[in-house]
């Protein structure tokens, strides 16, 4: 599923080739994806006006225009690719949308195989109250003291860490890959409870999140599956990981086996002499 990283790479690629331009034609292939589409609001207030803003909050890319905000979500297998071509290349393509006042004809193209992802809209008051927005804990690459507060989020809380992490009403962003290799870096095991971290590991764990983010964008974020760059290439952070699918490998640390368990459904990768 695309996390953070990934969305802010391609948020970053589309405000490039998208930001002060507009949508001359928006085409949508399907009436729903994970809910119904908005069509006709989507026309009323992304195409035909130039967009203002091209930015991301948490796993969501939103475009922005003065009659209100295209929301975007990628749901597990999504992407937004973008293309010299009218009739996309792509396969599952849902929706298509003809970029105008460039050079030559570019065409972002919306594909999502398995139809978990989604494309809404509202007014400009709106957006902070939506309910996929409001609800939402801070930005972990732009809070001040993120260490400060996952510890008062975390008090008498009996989650597993590595759940507490994953919860975007905490934090955003961190999702599965991203807690594996972060609590790996901070020598946190992942089972232990939220309320038992000192603030000393704290400290520890949300510079982790914070350099592990920070490189994954810098990578392009992680490929696995279904996820590719606007452009149709790869991410290239699953090359650096110390941690996420190496079970029964050596510990880059300390070459005892990485160990795995489920933990919340999910696979949890970690080393039992490392991380305590």
């Amino acid at each position: 599923m695309p996390e953070l990283p990934e969305v802010e790479c391609l948020t970053r690629a589309v405000r490039h080739v998208l930001e002060g331009r507009s949508f001359e034609q928006a085409l949508f292939f399907r009436s729903d994806l994970r809910w119904p589409i908005p069509i006709q609001d989507f026309q009323e207030r992304l195409v035909g006006v130039p967009i203002r803003s091209v930015h991301r909050r948490s796993k969501y890319l939103i475009l922005s225009t003065e009659r209100g905000h295209g929301i975007f979500h990628l749901g597990m297998s999504g992407n937004i690719l973008l293309s010299t071509q009218a009739d996309s290349p792509w396969k599952h393509t849902h929706a298509s949308f003809t970029i105008g006042g460039a050079d030559e004809a570019r065409y972002l193209h919306f594909v999502d195989p398995r139809r978990f992802g989604c494309i809404l809209t509202c007014s400009g008051e709106e957006l902070a109250g939506h309910p996929l927005i409001r609800n939402l804990g801070p930005e972990p690459l732009e809070t001040g003291d993120l260490a400060l507060h996952l510890a008062k989020r975390s008090q008498r809380r009996t989650v597993a860490i590595k759940n507490f992490l994953m919860d975007a009403h905490n934090v955003v962003g961190v999702g599965n890959i991203y807690a594996n290799e972060s609590l790996f870096r901070a020598a946190v095991r992942p089972t232990r409870k939220a309320s038992s971290l000192k603030m000393a590991e704290w400290e520890a764990l949300a510079q982790a999140v914070r350099e592990v983010l920070s490189e994954a964008i810098q990578a392009g974020g992680t490929s696995f599956r279904d996820y590719k760059h606007v452009d149709g290439e790869p991410g290239y952070f699953e090359l650096a990981l110390q941690v996420y699918g190496r079970d029964d490998e050596a510990c880059l640390r300390c070459a005892s086996p990485v160990q795995l368990a489920k933990i919340g459904g999910r696979a949890s990768y970690f080393c039992r002499k490392c991380q305590r």
